[in-house]
């Protein structure tokens, strides 16, 4: 399902909607029954030229949608504007929509749609670079978390981030100052 939110199917929380920079054209992927997002993109592409693409994978999906950005999408997009990217992909390494990482789901599986990685990947094929921004996530996720990095390595796209936590996820950026530098994401241990 593509464009507005079906809202009325699942109501993700969080009061802060932005709207839309002008001359940002939004976009957005959903599954049927409305619980989880697989892509959030925004275009700012001029005519005539060729889109330079990033991919941002944070934790999990609020309330931004192909009208309306959230803070963090906001935040993102500002990054991947002053880096020189003309289009912005958004995906999550969980893809249940909610505000607050509390009302996440406690099963993995339910947490994370089986659609999810897959979306993760196909966005990372179209990019130049992908920028793992999913802060800390509680353990019982960490499984979700090494597949998705895994995978989405395969395609050979730069891995990058914006720092390390102390647990080695990479930084949250809605926090971070605006000239933060990109760095390599060290790949996790498979064992």
């Amino acid at each position: 399902m593509s464009g507005a939110a079906p809202d009325h199917l699942h109501d993700p929380g969080g009061k802060v909607r932005l709207r839309l920079p002008d001359g940002v054209v939004g976009g957005a992927e959903y599954s049927a029954c409305g619980r989880y997002r697989q892509v959030l993109s925004r275009d700012w592409t001029a005519d005539g030229v060729a889109p330079r693409r990033v991919l941002f994978v944070g934790m999990n999906p609020s309330v931004a949608s192909a009208e309306v950005s959230d803070p963090t999408c906001h935040r993102e997009v500002m990054f991947a504007k002053d880096w020189g990217y003309s289009f912005y992909f958004k995906g999550n390494m969980l893809d249940w929509r909610a505000t607050s990482p509390k009302d996440l789901p406690r099963d993995p599986n339910e947490a994370c749609s089986a659609a999810n990685i897959p979306a993760l990947v196909a966005m990372a094929e179209q990019c130049e670079v992908v920028v793992l921004a999913f802060g800390k996530l509680h353990a019982r996720y960490q499984g979700v978390v090494r597949q998705a990095v895994c995978e989405i390595a395969a395609t050979g796209k730069p891995l990058m981030c914006l720092g390390l936590n102390k647990d080695g996820s990479a930084k949250h950026p809605l926090y971070l100052r605006k000239d933060t530098r990109l760095r390599p994401f060290p790949m996790p241990v498979v064992g």
